[in-house]
């Protein structure tokens, strides 16, 4: 099998990640639970969790035209107000990269400024841009990258790019979602791919709100990540055909490298961009924050921690979620989202 599928397994200390870290104020790595997320969710239907879609690769296709892509709106809310919220419950999970173990890594120098990815390895397939649509017309766009799973077909972006938060739009799940991989200047260099299911926490649909300024508001946005599984292409799997980058869930982060294809000015969506930090900053709401000016559009863009700059591949740690002007926040994965992974990875 020319990629090395990792099955899933504490196969590391959950400090083996953080060894060499440097990092304000603390580890983003949840302390003693203060919930049972079982009984959480033991009375939730599959389809809270969840969206099957009925549409097929060619109508998915057939919708994204060249000018629908073009109209694309970047979707991404301004961080507001901060919410206390209970302690998710520490896992220490670790999902190696299709190409095998990521060893220690130098620090990454910070580098803020969203300056095109050039040194892509794994990352050029990957990471790439994620269209959905909502009803009444709206067309957005986020970004998205491949992870490594045992089915073979599982992407991971942000909660907000694939559900309503807002609420103007029936608080529904996104329709005719489309990846496409090294997008550049709107080329598929590594095909398009169609998700034939979308999977995202309770907690961000019911809890994930935003003001009337556009700011975010609840606990929900604890939890902004989403779990995709697209549909073969070409009789290949995505992760058979592009590669998996690797997952960390409740690991002490190292460096963080962030990926996205941010689209409102100064930038244009039209390349990979990058922003790097030797140090983070965890919040009191199971978030954390990395200095970068991408804005939205990168939006559901990994942040990498073990992040090997040459080979372009590392652990997913978080995702890009709000931003401001200097600032991008992400949630810290968890067993919530590591409840979702599997589920996402069974089909379930």
């Amino acid at each position: 099998m020319r990629h090395l599928r990792t099955a899933l397994a504490v196969l590391m200390a959950v400090t083996a990640l953080g060894a060499c870290t440097t990092a304000l104020p603390g580890t983003p790595k949840a302390g003693p639970s203060t919930r049972n997320v079982e009984e959480e969710l033991a009375g939730t239907k599959e389809s809270d969790l969840r969206k099957v879609f009925t549409s097929t690769p060619q109508q998915v296709n057939d919708y994204w035209s060249a000018e629908r892509m073009r109209s694309a709106q970047p979707r991404q809310p301004q961080p507001g107000q901060v919410t206390d919220v209970p302690k998710d419950e520490p896992v220490g999970v670790i999902i190696h990269p299709t190409s095998g173990p990521v060893g220690p890594t130098k620090p990454l120098p910070r580098d803020d400024s969203g300056d095109v990815w050039t040194r892509a390895g794994l990352t050029a397939t990957t990471m790439g841009r994620l269209y959905m649509s909502y009803p009444g017309g709206y067309n957005g766009l986020c970004s998205a990258s491949v992870v490594n799973s045992g089915s073979g077909v599982i992407v991971a972006t942000a909660a907000h790019c694939i559900w309503d938060y807002s609420g103007k739009r029936n608080s529904s799940w996104a329709e005719n979602v489309l990846f496409i991989p090294g997008d550049t200047a709107g080329q598929a260099p590594y095909g398009r791919w169609t998700a034939e299911a979308i999977y995202a926490p309770v907690e961000f649909q019911q809890k994930a709100k935003i003001n009337a300024s556009g700011g975010t508001i609840g606990e929900g946005w604890s939890y902004d990540i989403a779990y995709l599984r697209m549909r073969p292409v070409g009789g290949k799997n995505i992760e058979d055909a592009l590669g998996g980058q690797g997952q960390a869930f409740d690991a002490a982060s190292e460096s963080i490298r962030s990926l996205g294809y941010p689209s409102a000015p100064p930038f244009d969506g039209t390349q990979m961009r990058s922003c790097s930090s030797p140090t983070w900053t965890a919040n009191r709401n199971n978030t954390f924050t990395i200095p970068c000016k991408m804005t939205p559009g990168s939006s559901g863009g990994p942040w990498y921690t073990r992040f090997d700059d040459v080979k372009g591949v590392g652990y997913l740690v978080s995702t890009n979620s709000t931003g401001g002007s200097t600032q991008m926040n992400g949630s810290l994965l968890g067993k919530i989202a590591y409840d979702v992974y599997k589920r996402a990875d069974a089909g379930s």
